[in-house]
């Protein structure tokens, strides 16, 4: 976002602190293409210059912003605007689905961040929430699937690491460790639903974690 903001390039060097028992070698395969490297490593006993050569991200990747996420953040409808003035693809997460065929009429849609008065936004705190859901976000989607039984101890890239290796990637990982859970988000309800088959008796550690569609967790 800074990047499209004009307030960072890629010279801008990127410094991070933490402790010396937080620093590990991360595997090349669990580094995602709009994940920020770091040059600098601070711990309370040394300067660590890291060396990375992989490239950062040079811009916000429109195609895994939702609808649901440019009605939350204002400053990216802005940014969006502005790159869509520039000649730049900024399509959004799921947007593809949505084209009219040929030859047939279009409807304008409101446009986003707009809503008709008296209608709640997503940041309500509706009954109709789901408790399997994340919190903010209302009711689970269909192509929603809840994670359960985590460990304690499990890390996001535990979790990453397993759905590679089971092909089952989502389009996007809302993690909820404290609270043992995570929520995979797909592309649509058949590829939730084949996601939950897959991953049936799934394990991290000693844990069988319980894999479900999020909506079906609000059910219960």
């Amino acid at each position: 976002m800074m990047v499209s903001m004009g307030a960072v390039s890629k010279e801008t060097p990127v410094v991070t602190i933490v402790h010396d028992c937080q620093v590990v070698d991360i595997p090349e395969e669990l580094v995602e293409e709009h994940d920020i490297t770091v040059d600098y490593i601070l711990t309370p006993t040394r300067v660590i210059a890291t060396g990375c050569k992989r490239p950062k991200p040079m811009g916000i990747t429109w195609f895994k912003i939702s609808l649901e996420m440019m009605e939350k953040i204002p400053i990216l409808r802005s940014l969006r605007a502005r790159e869509q003035q520039a000649g730049k693809d900024v399509t959004l997460q799921g947007e593809h689905q949505h084209l009219p065929e040929p030859g047939c009429q279009q409807t304008v849609p409101l446009s986003v961040g707009r809503r008709p008065p008296d209608t709640p936004g997503p940041e309500t705190n509706s009954m109709e929430a789901a408790p399997g859901s994340p919190p903010g976000e209302g009711a689970p989607l269909a192509a929603d699937v809840y994670v359960g039984n985590l460990p304690r101890d499990a890390r996001v890239s535990d979790l990453k690491r397993a759905l590679r290796e089971l092909g089952s990637v989502p389009l996007r990982l809302t993690w909820q460790g404290p609270r043992r859970r995570a929520f995979l988000h797909y592309p649509d309800s058949a590829a939730a639903q084949q996601a939950v088959s897959c991953l049936q008796g799934l394990r991290l550690g000693t844990d069988t974690l319980r894999v479900a569609l999020a909506r079906q967790q609000r059910d219960k």
